[in-house]
């Protein structure tokens, strides 16, 4: 591990020189923090209305497919399609934008797109629920638990699910598709799925996009100011994320299937949100500038060859930290897809997930504030290190405990699984490639970790908890984060991070 515990540094040697003259990083950051930058507010209220906008309705997209009949097994399709779609597309349309230099026009498309189709998602018309399926449930109750109650009608099934114990009842309650009528059901999976796939093809670009423009406009020798910017996402996130849950929690309805009480919310109300947070997205994105790709059109300067960035992968070292990325990405869709959905099983309200969302956002805030300083002092391995332990501990307290509010206090580990990882990856990467290849790398960047990782793990994920639970989903998950700390830690030992010399012939 010896070049990956050393203490990196988050800008080139030259451009450090340059600002040792000028004033200590951690007196620039600690002004940065109070003082307002005009040139920056954009990218703060674009951060904020793009958090926001996942904040609304991304905490409760699994509760809202739960509600509208479809299986463990096929929310993790969907959710495990959209992020391999966006992997499959994101460095694509990152690559043509650093290549054809257009990336605002490619981040205002994908803007529109994504609000469009996932507006869509939000207003498919619901299956109707029916009481033609009491005796077919009635029949799988018994044979899972080993039951003989042979009598029809929906008061058996009534009757019988009053008797079982608190898990039992959960269990059943995990997959609603008997409620509804099976040839409406049917359909609507399939325009959910549609719409999904066509989002994610459009909108994949927009979060890498985002934060090329936003490093290239503060420029890697005040990369400190990233996650100043970068933690208003998590402030909207956090802020949205409770005030939807609040109003979804006062909508709250039961109605009666089978003679079995379910409760019913008006998920509508966060789609309404999420297209307000669009509207300031919109406004914002028509504001980003990118000064390297204008410079380098004004000039005429040969275009970028992005085959480049990719082939930094390609030794022992970095693509490591690709696998590790990989395998947190994985973790994070399974929390993603599955922990919200546990939560509600365990008796959550609406608030209460709301509530959680805020606890790991605050958690993100704060570690957005420090980690750069951090990051100089101490090096890039610790909070790697940190992260995949956060992920450990938060998956065995999730299979353990019982009573949903003890996750609110776990929640603050999200402070190192995600902002303290993600500036180590942003640092650590994008020192390694030239300022115009930032779209290609943040596209690789995006579609590993929130992509081909977090949409493997939504989909394994879903097959785990249609077969094994949510709590033995999380054991599992728990044992994968272990066994990634322990081959990241090796492999980290024995590759060696290549020197620059050797790098620039590589990419020649």
């Amino acid at each position: 591990m010896e070049n990956s515990n050393e203490k990196i540094p988050v800008v080139s040697a030259e451009l450090q020189t340059q600002k040792e003259t000028k004033e200590e990083p951690s007196k620039s950051t600690e002004r940065s923090i109070f003082k307002i930058e005009s040139d920056l507010l954009i990218y703060k209220l674009f951060y904020f209305g793009f958090g926001g906008a996942i904040g609304c309705v991304f905490p409760f997209l699994s509760v809202y497919y739960k509600q509208l009949g479809f299986s463990p097994n096929q929310i993790g399709i969907i959710s495990g399609v959209r992020p391999l779609i966006g992997f499959m597309s994101g460095p694509v349309w990152g690559s043509i934008a650093d290549r054809c230099r257009i990336r605002k026009m490619m981040m205002l498309i994908s803007t529109f797109g994504w609000l469009t189709f996932l507006m869509g998602i939000g207003f498919v018309p619901p299956a109707a629920t029916t009481d033609k399926n009491c005796q077919v449930e009635l029949v799988f109750i018994n044979s899972t638990l080993g039951l003989h109650n042979t009598s029809s009608g929906k008061d058996a099934l009534s009757s019988v699910y009053k008797k079982l114990s608190k898990n039992e009842q959960n269990k059943l309650l995990e997959d609603r598709g008997w409620m509804f009528v099976d040839s409406q059901l049917i359909r609507i999976f399939g325009m959910v799925i549609a719409l999904v796939i066509l989002g994610e093809i459009v909108q994949s670009p927009l979060s890498a996009l985002s934060d090329s423009g936003c490093i290239e406009h503060i420029g890697m020798e005040n990369v400190d100011k990233y996650g100043l910017q970068r933690c208003w996402a998590s402030f909207g996130f956090g802020l949205l994320s409770l005030v939807v849950g609040a109003v979804i929690n006062k909508t709250r309805d039961p109605v009666e299937v089978c003679g079995i009480s379910v409760t019913f919310s008006d998920y509508h109300v966060a789609f309404y949100f999420f297209g307000g947070c669009m509207i300031i997205v919109i406004i914002s994105a028509f504001m980003f500038s990118f000064p390297h790709e204008k410079a380098a059109k004004a000039d005429n300067k040969p275009k970028p060859n992005i085959k480049h960035t990719f082939k930094l992968f390609l030794t022992p070292h970095y693509c490591s930290w690709l696998v590790c990325m990989f395998v947190m990405g994985m973790c994070n869709g399974v929390i993603w897809a599955f922990l919200y959905w546990h939560m509600e099983n365990l008796g959550a309200s609406q608030l209460l997930i709301g509530l959680s969302s805020v606890v790991n956002n605050i958690a993100e805030i704060l570690t957005f504030f420090v980690i750069f300083p951090l990051i100089r002092k101490v090096g890039v391995m610790p909070f790697m290190i940190l992260g995949i332990l956060g992920y450990i501990a938060r998956f065995c307290v999730f299979a353990f405990i019982n009573n949903p509010w003890f996750i609110l206090p776990v929640e603050v580990l999200q402070g190192f699984t995600f902002a303290g990882v993600w500036c180590v990856l942003t640092v650590y990467f994008c020192n390694a490639v030239p300022m115009e290849m930032l779209g290609t790398l943040q596209g690789i960047i995006h579609g590993v970790y929130w992509g081909l990782g977090s949409g493997t793990g939504s989909m394994i994920g879903g097959i785990l908890v249609e077969a094994l639970g949510a709590k033995n989903t999380f054991w599992v998950f728990a044992g994968v984060s272990g066994f990634n700390l322990i081959t990241f830690s090796i492999v980290q030992i024995l590759a060696k991070k290549p020197e620059a010399s050797k790098y620039e012939e590589l990419i020649d």
